[in-house]
């Protein structure tokens, strides 16, 4: 738990509370694993703080941790979809107290059966970056089974969380990926069906790519220019990026002054775009979907997707999981044994 935000030994605090209680479309699980994912560690630090603490159940002291990945112990009285004993991995909506813990509730539509391929541990590290790659590829992208065929699609960082994810769903779709990575991270991302592969501590990816039809940046600054110029020119292209001053603005400007700091930056940023010739101009954000979660299992089970996992550590160790995340050199998801 948190009492404060702050910096990861000051603040990470292990503690016994009382289990939680569910209301009539909720579910409680026993937890398994979960993973760090770079948002919990920047929420720790207060990111976010003006959007999430409006939220009931979201203040603090508060549990961090988004993804979930256990069994189910006890159901609400209107939930009919799941069982007691049901092996469930999901994702709570960013508005409840999260998944650092051996108990969590969660809505009954937020979880879904687990790959029956993977152990709670592996399925643990899939759920908060595999709906977080459907929103940006499928909602915002408008990619999808039946029209990724073909396409060219670059993908920013591919030994990330994200990044090990999105290629290997554009891959099981039938596109063409390119991505980057540094040397060290080479031979993993190779083994996730990237068709080309910039390392960028030796070259430029901007002067190596062109003529895509769809970029996913996940680093954004001064990349997003670099990334907009390797896109097709003919106004049919598309640039999701996920890196987008949203929660940091609101939290610098409070909600009103917020609101249209973004309004101004977003038409700025989708204006330029357009003057490149880039048909699309999107910003995504993590939203729970049991849609992608099904289909992530599918394609788990179809053997067409595999978990990228680079270090597990001990709920106890919390402190130095979330110290190794924010070096951000992590070649996949960094994951959080519970039971």
């Amino acid at each position: 738990m948190i009492h404060q935000y702050g910096a990861t030994a000051n603040v990470l605090k292990m503690e016994e509370i009382e289990p939680p209680a569910i209301r009539g479309d909720e579910v409680l699980i026993r937890q398994f694993a979960t993973s760090v994912n770079p948002i919990d560690c920047r929420m720790r630090t207060g990111y976010g703080r003006v959007i999430f603490s409006r939220k009931r159940g979201f203040e603090l002291p508060l549990v961090l941790g988004r993804d979930v990945s256990g069994e189910v112990v006890k159901v609400g009285a209107a939930v009919k979809t799941l069982s007691v004993g049901d092996a469930v991995y999901g994702v709570p909506a960013t508005k409840a107290q999260g998944a650092y813990a051996e108990l969590v509730v969660a809505k009954a539509n937020e979880v879904v059966p687990k790959p029956q391929s993977l152990t709670f541990t592996q399925a643990a590290s899939l759920p908060y970056v595999g709906c977080t790659v459907w929103e940006a590829l499928v909602t915002k992208a408008g990619l999808s089974a039946e029209t990724a065929a073909g396409k060219r699609v670059f993908v920013q960082g591919g030994a990330g969380g994200i990044g090990s994810i999105a290629i290997q769903v554009l891959k099981a779709w039938g596109a063409y990926v390119a991505t980057t990575c540094n040397k060290a991270q080479m031979s993993s991302v190779a083994k996730l069906g990237a068709d080309l592969i910039v390392d960028y501590e030796k070259d430029d990816y901007a002067l190596k790519l062109s003529d895509f039809d769809v970029a996913l940046e996940t680093i954004g600054g001064a990349l997003e220019a670099k990334t907009l110029g390797i896109l097709r020119t003919d106004g049919t292209s598309k640039f999701v990026t996920l890196s987008h001053p949203i929660l940091q603005t609101f939290d610098q400007s409070g909600i009103v002054l917020g609101a249209l700091k973004n309004i101004w930056q977003f038409s700025k940023n989708r204006r330029r775009a357009k003057r490149q010739g880039v048909g699309g101009y999107s910003w995504a954000l993590f939203k729970p979907s049991a849609e992608a979660l099904n289909a992530i299992r599918g394609l788990v089970d179809g053997g067409r997707l595999f978990p990228h996992i680079d270090r597990e550590f001990a709920l106890s160790d919390m402190v130095q999981a979330h110290q190794y995340c924010e070096q951000g050199k992590s070649n996949g998801k960094v994951i959080i044994r519970i039971q």
